[in-house]
């Protein structure tokens, strides 16, 4: 059922949104807060720069699955079918602490860091980051701060470019990436992942990214790049012709590295075995709450329009503040006014 973009939007009543992967959009909720971002292509490279900087991205993936080896459980996840390789580092799923992601033997090595250190994935990765500061500010401020730390407590870990405000990256090699509707819950909730597909395929035709939640499936180009909640919403990727190529790099951070820093960088066990009543009881406080504090973080379209991209003025307003949060989201001065502009309901 979920192969079929007839069927999706015949009968499951999914609005296509046929974009050109090139210009940029947004997707709000209802509060005016930017959800999603389809950031198309850098300002500036819509000629034929960027399309063989694609094209360079694809066959450096080629290559490094052609001269790489893998593991079942990295040629058959539940993402789907595809080769896989993750670089970066990471907490949770039985670590004691975080930890780099490995990559055993050495041609895989070889393979990975020849990939990491191609130009046309430098810039693809540095576009995701730029996007994610711009559009989602809050939040890129607070991955970078955590990385910083974590770096500097911790230097052994290993930051896949240097600056970026996400610790993991994924390459999905193909050679036909897409996948079944999924969540990606380790990923931090309250965040975004950035994903990049690159390889030759028809996007009318396939390769489509589909917002179950949203209710929207969207044109997704070869090139072009999108932000989005992959851990809250769950989404797949309509499946690619048998002769067709797809890769994909996406990049994200894992949400226990910000559980460990918030807990004074230990695990959730240990903090509450060592912590007073007094502490364990705002322990508890604090996460019932942290969903308000997560949306304090998302960027709202009024202020990025205003051209406060980094939400100053907001935060120094005391718009930020939880206890009055709910009501001044509601309040008559700060609803938006009328524009053109894609906004989820």
């Amino acid at each position: 059922m979920w192969k079929d973009l007839q069927t999706l939007t015949a009968n499951h009543h999914l609005k296509l949104l046929d974009w050109d992967g090139k210009s940029s959009a947004v997707l709000l909720d209802k509060h005016d807060r930017i959800v999603t971002v389809l950031g198309g292509i850098p300002p500036g490279s819509a000629g034929q720069d960027w399309q063989n900087l694609v094209s360079d991205a694809a066959e450096a993936m080629r290559q490094c699955r052609t001269l790489s080896s893998f593991s079942k459980i990295q040629l058959h996840g539940r993402r789907g079918d595809f080769a896989s390789r993750t670089v970066g580092f990471g907490y949770g799923n039985g670590r004691s602490k975080p930890q780099n992601f490995k990559v055993t033997g050495k041609a895989n090595q070889a393979a990975t860091t020849e990939l990491l250190a191609q130009r046309s994935i430098r810039r693809i990765a540095g576009f995701q980051s730029s996007l994610f500061n711009v559009f989602n500010h809050k939040n890129y401020r607070e991955h970078m701060q955590t990385n910083s730390e974590l770096l500097r407590l911790q230097p052994e870990l290993q930051l896949n470019f240097p600056r970026s405000p996400f610790a993991a990256l994924t390459f999905n090699l193909g050679p036909q990436s897409w996948s079944p509707p999924h969540m990606d819950a380790d990923n931090l909730a309250s965040s975004w992942c950035a994903d990049t597909n690159v390889g030759s395929f028809d996007p009318d035709e396939g390769g489509q990214l589909i917002l179950w939640d949203f209710g929207i499936v969207i044109r997704f180009p070869p090139g072009a790049t999108i932000l989005f909640p992959s851990a809250l919403v769950t989404h797949s990727t309509m499946p690619v012709k048998p002769h067709e190529s797809r890769y994909a790099v996406i990049q994200y951070s894992s949400g226990g590295l910000f559980r460990w820093r918030s807990n004074g960088f230990q695990s959730d066990k240990d903090f509450l075995q060592n912590s007073s009543p007094e502490q364990v009881h705002a322990w508890h406080t604090k996460r019932a709450s942290r969903w308000k504090t997560a949306l304090q973080k998302f960027t709202y379209w009024d202020d990025l329009v205003r051209g406060d991209w980094r939400g100053v003025v907001r935060t120094e307003a005391g718009l930020d503040e939880l206890s009055d949060l709910s009501e001044l989201e509601d309040a008559e001065s700060l609803k938006p006014p009328v524009r053109k502009h894609t906004r989820h309901q």
